[in-house]
C-alpha cells in the first residue's frame, strides 16, 4: 500500500502541476481574433479542467478503499500476531489470497493512473497545438483594428477603410450587419 501511496502522491502532485500550467497559460487573443474564438477556447480549457478534476476524484476513491482494505488486512494480521486466535491453514491461505489481491488491485490502480493520466496530457497537448496553428494562421491575416464608435454603421466603417461591408463581416462572423455595438472591437481586413 505504500508503494502506491508513494506513487501517487508525485502522480496528484505533477496532475495538480498540469492543472495550475493549464490555467496559468494566458489565453492570447489574438486582436483580430472574434470573442466567440476565445470563448470556446476557454469553454475547451474548462471542460478539459472538469475531466481532470473529475478523474482526481473518481482515483481518490479508489485510494480511499483500497487503504480501508489494507487498514482492515493489518488488522487482522495484527490479531494474528498476538495469537488469540488459533491460525488454521484455511486461515493464512485466506490471507495471503486478500494480501494478493491487494497487490493486484494496487498494480491495476497504477496502470489505469498512467494511461488515465497520459491521455489527459495527450488532450491537452493536442488542443494547445490546435490553438497555436489557429493563432499562427489569425497572424496570418493582415489588417486594421477598429472600435465601433456611437453613430458609426458598418457601411460608413467599410467606406472608411476601402473596403467592402461583406469583407467585414466575414472576417468578424457577422450575420447582421445592424448589430454591431459600441465598444465592440472589428477587424477590418485590408483591401
Amino acid at each position: 500500500m505504500c508503494g502506491l501511496l508513494y506513487f501517487l502522491i508525485p502522480m496528484t502532485r505533477f496532475l495538480l502541476f498540469l492543472i495550475i500550467s493549464t490555467l496559468a497559460l494566458p489565453v492570447v487573443a489574438q486582436r483580430n481574433a472574434s470573442n466567440a474564438a476565445t470563448q470556446y477556447a476557454l469553454a475547451q480549457q474548462a471542460q478539459t479542467l472538469r475531466e481532470i478534476q473529475y478523474t482526481l476524484q473518481s482515483l481518490s476513491a479508489k485510494v480511499e478503499v483500497i487503504e480501508q482494505q489494507q487498514a482492515a488486512l493489518s488488522n487482522r494480521l495484527a490479531t494474528l500476531e498476538r495469537g488469540g486466535d488459533s491460525v488454521t491453514k484455511d486461515e493464512m491461505a485466506a490471507l495471503r489470497a486478500d494480501f494478493n489481491a491487494l497487490k493486484a488491485d494496487q498494480s491495476k490502480m497504477r496502470g489505469e493512473i498512467i494511461n488515465d493520466l497520459s491521455a489527459k496530457i495527450t488532450t491537452i497537448a493536442n488542443k494547445q497545438r490546435a490553438a497555436a496553428e489557429k493563432q499562427a494562421a489569425a497572424q496570418q491575416k493582415s489588417g486594421y483594428n477598429h472600435v465601433v464608435e456611437a453613430g458609426q454603421t458598418l457601411s460608413a466603417i467599410a467606406q472608411a477603410y476601402k473596403v467592402s461591408v461583406k469583407s467585414i463581416m466575414k472576417a468578424n462572423k457577422i450575420t447582421d450587419p445592424t448589430r454591431i455595438r459600441i465598444g465592440q472591437e472589428l477587424f477590418i481586413p485590408d483591401p
